[in-house]
């Protein structure tokens, strides 16, 4: 007889029989399956892949994403011009509606000089017509006051009157009010003569 441990190596159990399949079918479905994935002239072709198809749509959204990007800077630089725009138009009409408004505070100031001014001539044209008025009264009466008493001299040197002061102070007066009274009748004071007044002497 064979020794007994002979035996158990020439004859494998049933375990080791059940794995020795398993390792066979393993490898034969490895090495079918690489087999099967050669093309005809012999390169691997490996299986089509979802990693690639996600791949290209996330590129593709990438690029949608890139460009509205791009439009949205665009739109929002040419928005910022145009506020830049509007900002300085903005200031430009705060500028002028300064000067505009110095411009009136001016005007109104120059009014108000030229207001006062043409108050102050009118009143100067006033008091220049009042004292016109007063000298030419003045002058007016110097005049009568003198032919009245160039009057009464030649008619008290006509006449060989003696010079009383109180009778003279009267004929003075008769003959002042005569010659106002022919001033009033329009008549001229070169035109009263010392004989028009020798009826009021007597």
């Amino acid at each position: 007889m064979r020794p007994l441990h002979r035996q158990l190596l020439q004859y494998p159990t049933r375990p080791a029989i059940h794995n020795n399949v398993r390792r066979r079918a393993f490898f034969s479905g490895f090495w079918g399956s690489s087999m099967s994935n050669r093309g005809i002239d012999g390169a691997t072709v490996w299986p089509a892949t979802r990693t690639g198809a996600a791949e290209a749509d996330e590129s593709g959204v990438w690029q949608n994403t890139i460009a509205a990007a791009d439009y949205a800077l665009e739109e929002a630089t040419r928005i910022h011009r145009g506020v830049q725009s509007n900002l300085k138009l903005m200031q430009e009409v705060r500028a002028l509606r300064e000067e505009l408004r110095k411009a009136h505070a001016e005007a109104d100031r120059y009014r108000g000089m030229h207001a006062r001014v043409v108050v102050s001539m009118r009143q100067l044209e006033e008091e220049h017509a009042v004292e016109v008025g007063r000298l030419q009264t003045e002058n007016e009466m110097l005049l009568v006051r003198h032919r009245v008493y160039k009057l009464l001299a030649e008619h008290y040197g006509m006449a060989a009157l003696r010079f009383d002061t109180p009778t003279f102070c009267e004929h003075r007066d008769r003959v002042l009010q005569h010659v106002l009274f022919q001033r009033r009748k329009g008549v001229a004071l070169e035109d009263i003569r010392f004989r028009d007044i020798a009826f009021l002497l007597l």
